[in-house]
Protein backbone atom coordinates (compact mmCIF):
# COMPACT_ATOMS: atom_id res chain seq x y z
CA UNK A 1 0.00 0.00 0.00
CA UNK A 2 1.24 3.42 -0.77
CA UNK A 3 -0.53 6.75 0.64
CA UNK A 4 -0.04 9.80 -1.17
CA UNK A 5 -2.02 13.43 -1.76
CA UNK A 6 -3.65 14.93 -4.45
CA UNK A 7 -4.80 18.79 -3.47
CA UNK A 8 -6.82 21.12 -5.67
CA UNK A 9 -9.48 24.14 -6.01
CA UNK A 10 -13.12 23.17 -6.03
CA UNK A 11 -16.38 24.98 -5.48
CA UNK A 12 -18.01 24.01 -2.12
CA UNK A 13 -20.70 21.63 -3.76
CA UNK A 14 -18.43 18.93 -5.81
CA UNK A 15 -18.46 15.48 -4.82
CA UNK A 16 -15.52 12.99 -5.53
CA UNK A 17 -15.04 9.65 -6.28
CA UNK A 18 -11.37 7.71 -7.32
CA UNK A 19 -10.67 5.60 -10.00
CA UNK A 20 -7.47 4.30 -11.74
CA UNK A 21 -5.94 0.92 -12.07
CA UNK A 22 -4.59 0.34 -8.44
CA UNK A 23 -7.68 0.91 -7.06
CA UNK A 24 -7.17 4.06 -5.16
CA UNK A 25 -9.46 4.69 -2.16
CA UNK A 26 -9.90 7.45 -0.06
CA UNK A 27 -11.76 10.60 1.54
CA UNK A 28 -11.75 14.32 0.70
CA UNK A 29 -10.80 16.76 3.42
CA UNK A 30 -11.92 20.22 2.38
CA UNK A 31 -10.27 23.49 3.82
CA UNK A 32 -12.35 26.67 4.13
CA UNK A 33 -9.98 29.52 2.12
CA UNK A 34 -10.03 33.09 3.43
CA UNK A 35 -7.88 36.22 2.39
CA UNK A 36 -7.67 35.28 -0.99
CA UNK A 37 -7.84 37.91 -3.74
CA UNK A 38 -7.62 36.77 -6.85
CA UNK A 39 -9.82 33.63 -8.50
CA UNK A 40 -10.63 30.89 -6.35
CA UNK A 41 -11.03 32.99 -2.88
CA UNK A 42 -14.31 31.92 -2.25
CA UNK A 43 -13.87 28.05 -2.72
CA UNK A 44 -12.24 25.29 -1.17
CA UNK A 45 -9.12 23.66 -0.77
CA UNK A 46 -9.53 19.82 -1.19
CA UNK A 47 -6.74 17.44 0.38
CA UNK A 48 -7.61 13.91 -1.08
CA UNK A 49 -6.54 11.70 1.06
CA UNK A 50 -5.35 8.19 -1.21
CA UNK A 51 -4.27 5.11 -0.99
CA UNK A 52 -3.94 2.22 -3.15
CA UNK A 53 -1.92 -1.44 -3.90
CA UNK A 54 1.14 -1.21 -5.97
CA UNK A 55 3.02 -3.25 -8.07
CA UNK A 56 7.37 -2.92 -8.58
CA UNK A 57 8.06 -0.81 -11.77
CA UNK A 58 4.19 -0.45 -12.79
CA UNK A 59 3.00 3.14 -14.15
CA UNK A 60 -0.02 3.89 -12.83
CA UNK A 61 -3.20 7.08 -13.59
CA UNK A 62 -5.01 7.96 -10.41
CA UNK A 63 -7.95 9.59 -11.35
CA UNK A 64 -10.13 12.43 -8.63
CA UNK A 65 -13.47 12.60 -10.55
CA UNK A 66 -15.80 15.59 -9.54
CA UNK A 67 -19.20 16.02 -10.04
CA UNK A 68 -20.71 19.56 -9.40
CA UNK A 69 -24.00 20.59 -7.78
CA UNK A 70 -25.16 21.45 -11.44
CA UNK A 71 -24.27 17.75 -13.18
CA UNK A 72 -20.96 19.09 -14.72
CA UNK A 73 -18.26 17.10 -14.16
CA UNK A 74 -14.48 17.34 -14.19
CA UNK A 75 -11.52 15.24 -13.47
CA UNK A 76 -8.17 15.99 -12.39
CA UNK A 77 -5.33 12.83 -13.13
CA UNK A 78 -1.79 12.22 -11.44
CA UNK A 79 0.61 9.71 -13.12
CA UNK A 80 3.33 7.88 -12.16
CA UNK A 81 5.89 4.92 -11.91
CA UNK A 82 5.97 2.94 -8.34
CA UNK A 83 10.17 1.66 -8.40
CA UNK A 84 11.29 -1.06 -9.66
CA UNK A 85 12.22 -3.14 -6.68
CA UNK A 86 10.13 -3.12 -3.47
CA UNK A 87 11.79 -0.92 0.12
CA UNK A 88 12.71 -3.43 2.04
CA UNK A 89 11.06 -3.76 5.35
CA UNK A 90 11.57 -3.29 9.18
CA UNK A 91 14.54 -0.71 9.97
CA UNK A 92 18.03 -0.57 10.29
CA UNK A 93 19.62 0.06 13.23
CA UNK A 94 22.81 2.75 13.27
CA UNK A 95 23.29 3.42 16.38
CA UNK A 96 22.15 2.01 20.19
CA UNK A 97 22.19 3.17 23.83
CA UNK A 98 21.26 1.09 26.98
CA UNK A 99 20.40 2.51 30.59
CA UNK A 100 20.20 1.08 33.44
CA UNK A 101 16.42 1.38 35.85
CA UNK A 102 18.44 3.98 37.42
CA UNK A 103 20.35 5.73 34.67
CA UNK A 104 16.81 6.21 33.34
CA UNK A 105 15.88 7.95 36.77
CA UNK A 106 18.51 9.71 36.63
CA UNK A 107 18.20 11.20 32.42
CA UNK A 108 15.14 13.44 33.50
CA UNK A 109 16.91 15.11 36.36
CA UNK A 110 20.29 15.89 34.17
CA UNK A 111 18.38 17.03 31.15
CA UNK A 112 16.57 19.76 33.82
CA UNK A 113 20.13 20.77 35.21
CA UNK A 114 21.70 20.99 32.02
CA UNK A 115 19.36 21.65 29.37
CA UNK A 116 16.14 23.49 30.21
CA UNK A 117 16.25 27.24 30.54
CA UNK A 118 19.28 27.84 28.67
CA UNK A 119 17.83 30.57 26.76
CA UNK A 120 17.11 32.52 29.65
CA UNK A 121 20.78 34.69 29.89
CA UNK A 122 20.23 36.05 32.81
CA UNK A 123 20.79 34.05 35.89
CA UNK A 124 18.22 35.55 38.50
CA UNK A 125 15.34 35.21 36.48
CA UNK A 126 16.94 31.79 35.38
CA UNK A 127 17.16 30.49 39.03
CA UNK A 128 13.58 32.18 39.95
CA UNK A 129 11.65 30.12 37.08
CA UNK A 130 13.64 27.09 38.30
CA UNK A 131 12.37 27.57 41.86
CA UNK A 132 8.48 28.34 40.62
CA UNK A 133 8.77 25.08 38.20
CA UNK A 134 10.02 23.72 41.32
CA UNK A 135 6.84 24.68 43.44
CA UNK A 136 4.43 23.51 40.94
CA UNK A 137 6.33 19.84 40.61
CA UNK A 138 6.08 19.58 44.27
CA UNK A 139 2.33 20.64 44.68
CA UNK A 140 0.60 19.58 41.24
CA UNK A 141 3.16 16.79 38.94
CA UNK A 142 2.29 13.06 39.74
CA UNK A 143 4.58 11.56 37.30
CA UNK A 144 7.42 13.71 36.20
CA UNK A 145 10.15 12.32 39.15
CA UNK A 146 7.95 10.80 41.28
CA UNK A 147 7.50 6.97 39.79
CA UNK A 148 10.40 4.54 39.35
CA UNK A 149 10.94 3.08 35.77
CA UNK A 150 10.38 -0.30 36.02
CA UNK A 151 13.08 -1.33 33.15
CA UNK A 152 16.15 -0.43 31.56
CA UNK A 153 15.63 0.85 28.24
CA UNK A 154 17.13 0.22 24.71
CA UNK A 155 16.89 3.24 22.57
CA UNK A 156 18.29 2.63 18.77
CA UNK A 157 18.38 5.28 16.26
CA UNK A 158 17.39 4.01 13.08
CA UNK A 159 16.63 4.25 8.97
CA UNK A 160 13.57 2.99 7.38
CA UNK A 161 12.54 3.05 3.52
CA UNK A 162 10.26 6.63 2.90
CA UNK A 163 9.71 8.80 0.62
CA UNK A 164 11.07 12.94 -0.05
CA UNK A 165 8.69 15.85 -0.18
CA UNK A 166 8.50 15.33 -4.09
CA UNK A 167 7.17 11.31 -3.60
CA UNK A 168 10.57 9.90 -4.92
CA UNK A 169 12.01 7.38 -2.47
CA UNK A 170 14.24 8.44 0.53
CA UNK A 171 15.93 6.75 3.50
CA UNK A 172 14.57 8.82 6.74
CA UNK A 173 15.84 8.33 9.94
CA UNK A 174 13.82 7.71 14.17
CA UNK A 175 14.43 6.45 17.31
CA UNK A 176 13.18 3.37 18.73
CA UNK A 177 12.84 2.46 22.37
CA UNK A 178 12.07 -0.18 23.98
CA UNK A 179 12.28 -1.62 27.92
CA UNK A 180 15.55 -3.87 28.97
CA UNK A 181 13.70 -7.22 29.44
CA UNK A 182 16.32 -9.22 29.18
CA UNK A 183 16.33 -10.08 32.94
CA UNK A 184 12.04 -9.65 32.79
CA UNK A 185 10.91 -13.24 31.81
CA UNK A 186 7.12 -12.05 33.30
CA UNK A 187 7.23 -8.75 31.12
CA UNK A 188 3.75 -8.12 29.36
CA UNK A 189 3.66 -5.49 26.93
CA UNK A 190 1.29 -2.61 27.79
CA UNK A 191 -1.96 -2.07 25.65
CA UNK A 192 -0.54 0.37 23.77
CA UNK A 193 2.73 1.34 21.57
CA UNK A 194 3.85 5.17 21.95
CA UNK A 195 4.11 7.51 18.87
CA UNK A 196 6.03 10.77 19.71
CA UNK A 197 6.03 13.94 17.12
CA UNK A 198 8.68 15.93 17.80
CA UNK A 199 8.79 19.40 18.83
CA UNK A 200 10.85 22.06 16.94
CA UNK A 201 14.66 21.55 16.88
CA UNK A 202 14.61 17.63 17.99
CA UNK A 203 15.94 15.47 16.28
CA UNK A 204 15.23 11.76 18.40
CA UNK A 205 17.73 9.49 16.49
CA UNK A 206 20.72 11.90 17.31
CA UNK A 207 20.13 9.81 20.94
CA UNK A 208 20.79 13.11 22.95
CA UNK A 209 20.31 13.17 26.77
CA UNK A 210 19.77 16.96 25.74
CA UNK A 211 17.17 16.60 23.46
CA UNK A 212 14.03 16.44 25.25
CA UNK A 213 12.63 13.82 23.00
CA UNK A 214 15.42 11.47 23.30
CA UNK A 215 14.32 11.68 27.79
CA UNK A 216 10.73 11.13 27.03
CA UNK A 217 11.31 8.39 25.06
CA UNK A 218 13.54 6.80 27.58
CA UNK A 219 10.54 7.41 30.61
CA UNK A 220 7.93 6.02 28.27
CA UNK A 221 10.31 2.56 27.63
CA UNK A 222 11.23 2.67 31.11
CA UNK A 223 7.40 1.99 31.82
CA UNK A 224 7.15 -0.74 29.58
CA UNK A 225 6.57 0.81 26.34
CA UNK A 226 7.41 0.25 22.81
CA UNK A 227 8.18 3.93 21.70
CA UNK A 228 8.44 4.98 17.85
CA UNK A 229 9.90 9.01 17.58
CA UNK A 230 10.36 9.48 13.84
CA UNK A 231 12.60 12.47 12.73
CA UNK A 232 11.33 14.32 10.01
CA UNK A 233 13.04 14.88 6.00
CA UNK A 234 15.24 17.28 6.60
CA UNK A 235 16.76 15.87 10.49
CA UNK A 236 19.05 12.65 10.83
CA UNK A 237 20.00 10.71 8.07
CA UNK A 238 17.57 12.98 5.62
CA UNK A 239 19.93 15.92 6.91
CA UNK A 240 21.30 18.59 4.04
CA UNK A 241 22.02 22.07 3.69
CA UNK A 242 19.80 21.94 0.51
CA UNK A 243 17.14 20.26 2.27
CA UNK A 244 14.85 22.24 4.96
CA UNK A 245 13.20 20.65 7.48
CA UNK A 246 9.23 19.70 6.42
CA UNK A 247 8.48 22.38 9.18
CA UNK A 248 4.23 21.93 9.81
CA UNK A 249 4.35 20.70 6.50
CA UNK A 250 1.15 18.20 7.68
CA UNK A 251 0.72 15.73 4.74
CA UNK A 252 4.84 15.53 4.35
CA UNK A 253 5.35 14.57 8.45
CA UNK A 254 2.25 12.34 8.77
CA UNK A 255 3.01 10.18 5.41
CA UNK A 256 7.01 9.69 6.86
CA UNK A 257 5.68 8.93 10.35
CA UNK A 258 3.28 6.39 9.23
CA UNK A 259 5.74 4.44 7.20
CA UNK A 260 8.06 4.28 9.99
CA UNK A 261 5.40 2.85 11.98
CA UNK A 262 4.63 0.10 9.50
CA UNK A 263 8.57 -0.10 9.38
CA UNK A 264 8.37 -0.48 13.00
CA UNK A 265 5.51 -3.43 12.99
CA UNK A 266 7.07 -4.91 10.30
CA UNK A 267 10.20 -5.58 11.71
CA UNK A 268 10.24 -8.95 14.06
CA UNK A 269 12.66 -7.46 16.12
CA UNK A 270 10.11 -5.67 18.01
CA UNK A 271 7.22 -8.27 18.30
CA UNK A 272 7.99 -8.80 21.96
CA UNK A 273 6.85 -5.35 22.82
CA UNK A 274 3.41 -5.46 21.18
CA UNK A 275 0.82 -8.09 20.90
CA UNK A 276 0.74 -9.91 17.77
CA UNK A 277 -2.42 -8.42 16.70
CA UNK A 278 -3.44 -7.59 12.82
CA UNK A 279 -4.02 -3.81 14.60
CA UNK A 280 -1.86 -2.19 17.15
CA UNK A 281 -3.20 0.00 19.67
CA UNK A 282 -1.37 3.31 19.97
CA UNK A 283 -1.23 6.31 21.82
CA UNK A 284 0.67 9.65 20.06
CA UNK A 285 1.97 12.66 21.81
CA UNK A 286 3.34 15.91 20.32
CA UNK A 287 3.79 19.29 21.76
CA UNK A 288 4.53 22.59 20.13
CA UNK A 289 5.32 21.70 16.28
CA UNK A 290 5.07 18.31 17.43
CA UNK A 291 1.46 18.70 18.19
CA UNK A 292 0.51 19.51 14.86
CA UNK A 293 2.58 16.59 13.57
CA UNK A 294 0.46 15.06 15.91
CA UNK A 295 -2.89 16.27 14.40
CA UNK A 296 -1.96 15.87 10.44
CA UNK A 297 -0.99 11.67 11.29
CA UNK A 298 -4.14 11.34 13.25
CA UNK A 299 -6.49 13.02 10.00
CA UNK A 300 -3.71 10.39 8.12
CA UNK A 301 -4.67 7.31 9.81
CA UNK A 302 -8.23 7.89 10.49
CA UNK A 303 -8.34 8.73 6.75
CA UNK A 304 -7.25 5.11 6.25
CA UNK A 305 -3.87 6.13 4.23
CA UNK A 306 -0.43 3.88 4.26
CA UNK A 307 -1.82 0.83 5.27
CA UNK A 308 -2.81 2.06 8.31
CA UNK A 309 -5.22 -1.41 9.32
CA UNK A 310 -1.67 -2.02 11.04
CA UNK A 311 -1.86 0.71 13.69
CA UNK A 312 -4.88 2.34 15.39
CA UNK A 313 -4.31 5.40 17.13
CA UNK A 314 -6.71 5.00 20.19
CA UNK A 315 -5.43 8.21 21.98
CA UNK A 316 -3.84 11.71 20.70
CA UNK A 317 -2.30 14.18 23.26
CA UNK A 318 -1.51 17.77 21.28
CA UNK A 319 -0.25 20.72 23.51
CA UNK A 320 0.54 24.25 22.13
CA UNK A 321 0.45 23.19 18.55
CA UNK A 322 0.07 25.44 15.80
CA UNK A 323 -2.77 24.69 14.38
CA UNK A 324 -4.00 27.67 12.82
CA UNK A 325 -0.60 27.89 10.75
CA UNK A 326 -2.57 30.85 8.45
CA UNK A 327 -3.78 33.04 11.46
CA UNK A 328 -0.85 32.30 13.87
CA UNK A 329 1.10 33.16 10.43
CA UNK A 330 -0.50 36.24 9.86
CA UNK A 331 -0.86 37.52 13.54
CA UNK A 332 2.82 37.76 13.46
CA UNK A 333 3.04 39.85 10.60
CA UNK A 334 0.57 42.37 12.05
CA UNK A 335 2.58 42.19 15.60
CA UNK A 336 6.06 42.49 13.31
CA UNK A 337 4.23 45.34 11.31
CA UNK A 338 2.90 47.11 14.05
CA UNK A 339 -0.54 46.43 12.41
CA UNK A 340 -1.94 44.51 15.56
CA UNK A 341 -5.92 45.24 16.14
CA UNK A 342 -5.59 43.61 19.15
CA UNK A 343 -7.34 40.17 17.73
CA UNK A 344 -5.75 37.09 20.23
CA UNK A 345 -3.94 36.06 17.03
CA UNK A 346 -1.31 39.24 17.83
CA UNK A 347 -2.25 41.01 20.92
CA UNK A 348 0.06 38.53 23.30
CA UNK A 349 2.29 37.38 20.79
CA UNK A 350 6.64 38.77 20.98
CA UNK A 351 7.24 39.24 17.02
CA UNK A 352 11.02 39.50 18.24
CA UNK A 353 10.51 35.71 19.35
CA UNK A 354 8.32 34.38 16.66
CA UNK A 355 9.52 36.02 13.46
CA UNK A 356 12.79 33.80 13.49
CA UNK A 357 10.20 30.52 13.05
CA UNK A 358 8.59 32.67 10.29
CA UNK A 359 11.54 33.54 8.31
CA UNK A 360 14.43 30.53 8.72
CA UNK A 361 11.82 27.17 9.49
CA UNK A 362 8.45 28.01 8.05
CA UNK A 363 8.71 29.81 5.03
CA UNK A 364 11.76 27.82 3.87
CA UNK A 365 10.07 24.40 4.06
CA UNK A 366 6.76 26.08 2.01
CA UNK A 367 9.07 27.56 -0.31
CA UNK A 368 11.36 25.22 -0.82
CA UNK A 369 8.59 21.86 -1.63
CA UNK A 370 5.08 23.83 -3.00
CA UNK A 371 4.86 25.77 -6.18
CA UNK A 372 4.05 29.43 -4.68
CA UNK A 373 6.45 31.05 -7.83
CA UNK A 374 8.18 32.87 -4.75
CA UNK A 375 11.84 32.25 -3.54
CA UNK A 376 13.83 33.04 -0.37
CA UNK A 377 14.65 36.59 -1.98
CA UNK A 378 11.15 37.54 -2.21
CA UNK A 379 9.99 37.31 1.30
CA UNK A 380 13.63 37.91 3.14
CA UNK A 381 15.59 40.66 3.38
CA UNK A 382 19.00 39.64 5.58
CA UNK A 383 17.61 36.98 7.30
CA UNK A 384 14.53 39.07 8.35
CA UNK A 385 10.79 39.16 6.68
CA UNK A 386 11.16 41.93 3.82
CA UNK A 387 8.78 44.57 4.49
CA UNK A 388 7.46 45.09 1.08
CA UNK A 389 6.58 40.98 1.67
CA UNK A 390 5.21 41.84 5.04
CA UNK A 391 2.85 45.08 3.78
CA UNK A 392 1.63 42.48 0.71
CA UNK A 393 0.92 39.65 2.46
CA UNK A 394 -0.93 41.93 4.93
CA UNK A 395 -2.67 44.15 2.23
CA UNK A 396 -3.91 41.17 0.06
CA UNK A 397 -1.74 41.33 -2.60
CA UNK A 398 -2.49 38.69 -5.23
CA UNK A 399 0.61 37.36 -5.94
CA UNK A 400 1.25 36.09 -2.58
CA UNK A 401 -2.40 34.28 -2.65
CA UNK A 402 -0.36 30.74 -3.40
CA UNK A 403 1.90 30.67 -0.23
CA UNK A 404 -1.71 32.02 1.56
CA UNK A 405 -3.14 28.87 0.41
CA UNK A 406 -0.44 26.71 1.19
CA UNK A 407 -0.39 27.97 4.88
CA UNK A 408 -4.18 26.95 4.81
CA UNK A 409 -3.36 23.89 3.60
CA UNK A 410 -1.48 23.00 6.73
CA UNK A 411 -4.26 24.54 8.83
CA UNK A 412 -6.46 22.33 10.69
CA UNK A 413 -9.19 24.51 12.30
CA UNK A 414 -10.49 25.49 8.88
CA UNK A 415 -11.78 21.97 8.05
CA UNK A 416 -15.88 21.78 6.41
CA UNK A 417 -17.73 18.78 7.67
CA UNK A 418 -14.61 16.46 8.83
CA UNK A 419 -17.25 13.85 10.81
CA UNK A 420 -18.63 12.94 7.44
CA UNK A 421 -15.41 13.35 5.56
CA UNK A 422 -13.54 10.52 8.08
CA UNK A 423 -14.98 6.86 9.21
CA UNK A 424 -16.17 6.74 12.68
CA UNK A 425 -13.71 6.19 15.33
CA UNK A 426 -12.93 5.88 18.82
CA UNK A 427 -9.87 8.13 19.30
CA UNK A 428 -9.59 10.13 22.53
CA UNK A 429 -8.20 13.59 21.49
CA UNK A 430 -6.78 15.72 24.15
CA UNK A 431 -5.73 18.86 23.82
CA UNK A 432 -3.36 21.40 25.74
CA UNK A 433 -2.59 25.25 25.79
CA UNK A 434 -1.38 27.80 28.32
CA UNK A 435 -3.42 31.38 27.84
CA UNK A 436 -0.11 32.56 28.57
CA UNK A 437 1.90 31.34 25.59
CA UNK A 438 3.06 34.12 23.79
CA UNK A 439 4.92 32.33 20.77
CA UNK A 440 1.99 30.24 20.01
CA UNK A 441 -1.44 31.71 20.85
CA UNK A 442 -3.70 29.60 22.40
CA UNK A 443 -6.71 30.73 20.15
CA UNK A 444 -5.51 27.83 17.95
CA UNK A 445 -5.72 24.95 20.24
CA UNK A 446 -9.55 27.07 20.91
CA UNK A 447 -10.63 26.88 17.50
CA UNK A 448 -9.31 22.69 16.78
CA UNK A 449 -11.28 22.36 19.78
CA UNK A 450 -14.13 23.97 18.32
CA UNK A 451 -13.35 22.26 14.88
CA UNK A 452 -13.71 18.95 16.65
CA UNK A 453 -16.72 20.01 18.76
CA UNK A 454 -19.57 17.87 18.58
CA UNK A 455 -18.56 14.42 15.95
CA UNK A 456 -15.12 13.30 17.88
CA UNK A 457 -13.99 12.63 21.42
CA UNK A 458 -12.24 15.52 21.67
CA UNK A 459 -11.06 17.09 25.42
CA UNK A 460 -9.96 20.66 25.68
CA UNK A 461 -7.47 20.70 29.30
CA UNK A 462 -6.99 24.36 29.30
CA UNK A 463 -6.42 24.27 32.68
CA UNK A 464 -3.30 22.91 32.15
CA UNK A 465 -0.75 25.48 31.75
CA UNK A 466 -3.09 28.35 33.61
CA UNK A 467 -1.95 28.24 37.16
CA UNK A 468 -0.68 31.33 38.82
CA UNK A 469 2.97 29.92 38.61
CA UNK A 470 2.12 30.11 34.86
CA UNK A 471 1.54 33.60 35.16
CA UNK A 472 4.08 34.50 37.28
CA UNK A 473 6.84 33.10 34.81
CA UNK A 474 4.86 35.17 32.20
CA UNK A 475 5.30 38.57 34.24
CA UNK A 476 8.73 37.47 35.19
CA UNK A 477 10.64 36.42 32.19
CA UNK A 478 10.31 38.25 28.94
CA UNK A 479 11.77 35.48 26.48
CA UNK A 480 8.35 34.81 25.02
CA UNK A 481 9.12 30.82 24.43
CA UNK A 482 9.86 30.24 27.79
CA UNK A 483 5.98 29.61 29.26
CA UNK A 484 5.58 27.92 26.18
CA UNK A 485 8.51 25.19 27.18
CA UNK A 486 7.54 24.53 30.68
CA UNK A 487 3.97 23.77 29.49
CA UNK A 488 5.51 20.97 28.04
CA UNK A 489 6.44 19.51 31.50
CA UNK A 490 3.05 20.19 32.95
CA UNK A 491 1.70 18.14 29.40
CA UNK A 492 4.23 15.46 29.62
CA UNK A 493 3.24 15.00 33.17
CA UNK A 494 -0.84 14.93 32.13
CA UNK A 495 0.49 12.21 29.40
CA UNK A 496 1.92 9.92 31.85
CA UNK A 497 -0.49 10.21 34.17
CA UNK A 498 -3.63 9.28 31.51
CA UNK A 499 -1.44 6.88 29.99
CA UNK A 500 -0.89 4.67 33.56
CA UNK A 501 -4.42 5.03 34.80
CA UNK A 502 -5.54 3.58 31.72
CA UNK A 503 -3.34 0.52 31.77
CA UNK A 504 -4.26 0.24 35.79
CA UNK A 505 -8.14 0.26 34.18
CA UNK A 506 -7.11 -2.31 31.81
CA UNK A 507 -5.10 -5.01 33.66
CA UNK A 508 -5.84 -4.19 37.47
CA UNK A 509 -2.37 -4.11 38.12
CA UNK A 510 -0.58 -0.60 39.77
CA UNK A 511 2.24 0.39 37.33
CA UNK A 512 5.55 1.41 38.84
CA UNK A 513 6.74 2.08 42.21
CA UNK A 514 6.23 5.48 43.72
CA UNK A 515 9.75 6.97 43.69
CA UNK A 516 11.50 8.52 47.07
CA UNK A 517 12.97 11.29 45.20
CA UNK A 518 11.19 14.87 45.42
CA UNK A 519 9.78 15.75 41.86
CA UNK A 520 11.22 19.11 42.52
CA UNK A 521 14.59 18.07 43.73
CA UNK A 522 15.88 18.66 39.68
CA UNK A 523 14.40 22.41 39.12
CA UNK A 524 15.38 22.96 43.19
CA UNK A 525 19.20 21.73 41.67
CA UNK A 526 18.68 24.14 38.15
CA UNK A 527 17.83 26.65 40.98
CA UNK A 528 21.23 26.83 42.99
CA UNK A 529 23.25 26.47 40.15
CA UNK A 530 21.62 29.57 38.20
CA UNK A 531 21.49 31.32 41.84
CA UNK A 532 25.35 30.77 41.93
CA UNK A 533 26.23 32.30 38.74
CA UNK A 534 23.92 35.49 39.34
CA UNK A 535 25.77 35.93 42.57
CA UNK A 536 28.79 36.75 40.11
CA UNK A 537 27.24 38.72 38.09
CA UNK A 538 27.13 41.80 39.72
CA UNK A 539 26.43 43.95 36.69
CA UNK A 540 23.03 41.23 35.83
CA UNK A 541 21.84 41.67 39.75
CA UNK A 542 22.24 45.28 39.46
CA UNK A 543 20.45 45.62 36.57
CA UNK A 544 17.50 43.46 37.83
CA UNK A 545 17.37 45.01 41.25
CA UNK A 546 16.89 48.78 39.55
CA UNK A 547 14.39 47.50 37.36
CA UNK A 548 12.25 45.61 40.02
CA UNK A 549 10.39 47.47 42.84
CA UNK A 550 11.37 47.23 46.42
CA UNK A 551 8.66 45.37 47.40
CA UNK A 552 8.47 42.80 44.68
CA UNK A 553 12.35 42.41 45.53
CA UNK A 554 10.99 41.98 49.45
CA UNK A 555 8.81 39.34 48.49
CA UNK A 556 11.85 37.42 45.85
CA UNK A 557 14.24 37.68 48.51
CA UNK A 558 11.86 35.42 51.00
CA UNK A 559 10.79 33.39 48.34
CA UNK A 560 14.59 32.67 48.28
CA UNK A 561 15.41 32.15 51.72
CA UNK A 562 12.49 30.18 52.72
CA UNK A 563 14.22 26.81 50.80
CA UNK A 564 16.89 26.30 53.36
CA UNK A 565 19.55 26.96 50.81
CA UNK A 566 23.33 28.29 51.06
CA UNK A 567 23.12 29.25 47.35
CA UNK A 568 20.13 30.53 47.61
CA UNK A 569 20.24 32.28 50.94
CA UNK A 570 23.34 34.26 49.19
CA UNK A 571 20.82 35.56 46.27
CA UNK A 572 18.59 36.58 48.76
CA UNK A 573 20.75 38.29 50.77
CA UNK A 574 22.13 40.28 47.85
CA UNK A 575 18.66 40.96 46.12
CA UNK A 576 17.27 42.38 49.58
CA UNK A 577 19.92 44.40 50.25
CA UNK A 578 19.27 48.34 50.78
CA UNK A 579 15.47 47.09 50.79
CA UNK A 580 15.12 47.67 54.14
CA UNK A 581 14.82 44.19 54.74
Amino acid sequence: MSGFNVVQMADADWRFDYTGECGPTGVAVRHVLTDLSGPGGDGELVDHKLACELRPGTSYGVRVNATGGDGDRYRSMLEFTSDAERAASGVTVLDRTRLSRGDVDGLFRRYVVDAVLDEIDIPIIGSLVALIVAEMAEQTWAELGRRESTYGVVSEAVSYASRGPSGATATLSGLVAMPDIGNAPDYEPPGRIVVLTHGTGATPSGLSPSDGWYVLANLLAGRGYLVVAPDNWGRGVSAAPERPETYLMANRTANNALDMIRAVLDDGRYEAFHDALETVPAALVGYSQGAHSAVALWLASAAGMEDTQKVALREVYAGGGPHNLYATFRGALEEIGDRCDGNPWCRSVDGDAIEPYAASRILPAILRYSKVELDLDDVLDDGRLDRAFLDGMLNGEERFDALKTMLQLNTFTNLVSLASALPAESTQIHLYHSPFDRLVPQQNSRDLADALLPGFDATAHFDACDSNAFEEIGNLVDKAGVVHAICAFEVFDRVLLDLRSGEEARTGRIQGALARLDPALPWRELAERRAVAATTDAAGLEAFRAATAPDDLRKLSTRLRVQQSPALRELADRLSRDTGQ
